[in-house]
């Protein structure tokens, strides 16, 4: 079996993905798999997300087999796919990372305008603090959503269902309630309905 695998050359190889050939798409990860693992792994420096970006593009030549178009070598269209998913990867973080600071600037300058609210200083910080203990898509989702950003390019930009991002922003208003109820047991509702008027507008 190892030799009948060893023997399958990249160009019989490719004509087997385009028929839809289970036993192709096992090979490519076998014989390509470690490869590309370590470049993602020495441009991003992370395990985990070395492995997304590599099994994310290995399911997606799969998923679009019948369509394949490789003008190259297998090998130079598979390095060069992964180089895209990387970049495209650091694209989305940057992306992802100004939202949340502009999110967290609009909390800041909502916060700090609400004259009403003087004597509860420490109201962004709470809120701060209670968001950065989220788990990630949690808190990236309520973090996109409250920079304006619709349940659609949260999902899309997450890799998520649209019904776990609004999952996970109702979840993160819950903890949020939850914590305000605790920290101002007379004036929780106003703290509420400032998050709910931050995520809204």
């Amino acid at each position: 079996m190892l030799t009948s695998k060893a023997s399958v050359k990249d160009e019989e190889l490719i004509v087997l993905l385009k028929q839809g050939k289970a036993y192709a798409f096992d090979l490519l990860y076998e014989r390509y798999w470690k490869g590309l693992y370590a470049v993602a792994y020495n441009r991003t420096g992370e395990e985990e997300v070395a492995k997304d970006l590599v099994q994310n593009l290995l399911i997606d030549i799969w998923k679009r087999h019948d369509t394949l178009q490789v003008i190259d070598s297998l090998q130079q269209f598979l390095f060069g796919a992964i180089k895209l998913q990387i970049l495209n990867y650091y694209r989305s973080e940057n992306i992802k990372q100004k939202a949340i600071e502009r999110a967290l600037e609009r909390m800041h300058n909502l916060f700090a305008s609400m004259d009403e609210l003087s004597s509860y200083y420490n109201l962004e910080k709470v809120v701060e603090e209670e968001v950065l203990r989220m788990p990630d898509n949690m808190k990236y989702s309520f973090l996109l959503r409250s920079d304006n950003r619709s349940v659609k390019e949260i999902a899309d930009n997450l890799n998520l269902a649209e019904q776990t991002v609004s999952n996970n922003i109702t979840k993160a208003l819950k903890r949020l309630r939850k914590r305000l109820v605790l920290e101002y047991p007379d004036r929780h509702l106003t703290c509420i309905a400032l998050l709910f008027y931050l995520l809204n507008n």
